[in-house]
């Protein structure tokens, strides 16, 4: 998020993001590991992981929507964009490489 100073008494947030987002825990699988999402949207997601990644190395992941009965998977293809260190693990943000909910875009 952005902060724009109007005058010396008012600023407005703008929200620099291409999609909205959403906070919400997914178990997800990588090839070599698996995490939690911390939130996501149409065009990306971040998330905890017990390894870190390369920026810029695109990666085949697996998001797990749970349902009633069972899991419904979702295979994604994404590229890294950010890694920080998170104590023991790390957050990572991926750009997906095609939207999950294309009319959000």
């Amino acid at each position: 998020m952005k902060v724009s100073g109007l005058g010396e008494k008012k600023a407005v947030v703008v929200n620099q993001r291409a999609a909205q987002r959403f906070g919400v825990a997914l178990r997800l699988t990588i090839a070599g590991g698996e995490g939690i999402t911390h939130d996501l949207s149409a065009s990306g997601l971040y998330f905890e992981s017990d390894r870190s990644y390369e920026v810029g190395s695109v990666m085949e992941l697996v998001l797990e929507f749970p349902g009633s009965t069972r899991v419904h998977p979702l295979p994604c293809e994404a590229e890294v964009v950010r890694v920080s260190n998170a104590g023991e693990s790390f957050n990572v943000a991926v750009r997906l490489m095609e939207p999950l909910f294309p009319e959000q875009i």
